[in-house]
C-alpha cells in the first residue's frame, strides 16, 4: 500500500522543499562563498509570501534547465553553465521579489506580519 504525501500545504512561510537540487544550490553558494548571499535571499522569500516552493533543475542535451513550481504556478531560470547556479541565480531574482516572484505566487506580494518588537529581538542584543 503506498501512502502519498502532500508536501504543498500552506504555512506561514514561504519555504523551499529539501530536496536535491535545493541541497546543491546550498552546496554550490557555500563552493563559492556566497552563503550570506543566499541567506538573505531565501529571508526575503520567507517573509513574502506563504506556501512551498519545488526547485527542480539539471541537464538536457538542450541545455541546463532550473524551474520552481508553487501552487501550480512555474518560473524558470536559465542561461548558466550549471543546474545549481542556474538555479542559484533564480533564487537571487526571486530573493528581489520582483516580477518574476509575483509570477510564481499568482499576485502582489504579502509581507508577514512583523513587528517593531520582531526586528528588535531578531537583529540587536541587549547592552549590559
Amino acid at each position: 500500500m503506498d501512502i502519498l504525501v502532500n508536501q504543498n500545504q500552506l504555512s506561514f512561510s514561504a519555504k523551499f522543499l529539501d530536496n536535491k537540487a535545493f541541497r546543491e544550490v546550498v552546496k554550490y553558494a557555500d563552493d563559492t562563498k556566497q552563503l550570506l548571499e543566499l541567506d538573505s535571499a531565501l529571508n526575503r522569500i520567507n517573509n513574502a509570501n506563504q506556501g512551498d516552493i519545488l526547485l527542480i533543475h539539471g541537464k538536457t542535451p538542450e541545455g541546463v534547465y532550473s524551474n520552481f513550481y508553487m501552487n501550480k504556478r512555474a518560473v524558470q531560470n536559465l542561461g548558466a553553465e550549471t543546474p545549481e547556479k542556474a538555479s542559484f541565480l533564480g533564487i537571487i531574482e526571486l530573493g528581489k521579489l520582483g516580477r518574476k516572484f509575483r509570477r510564481l505566487i499568482g499576485g502582489d506580494v504579502k509581507q508577514a506580519d512583523i513587528k517593531v518588537q520582531d526586528i528588535i529581538d531578531k537583529y540587536s542584543v541587549k547592552n549590559g
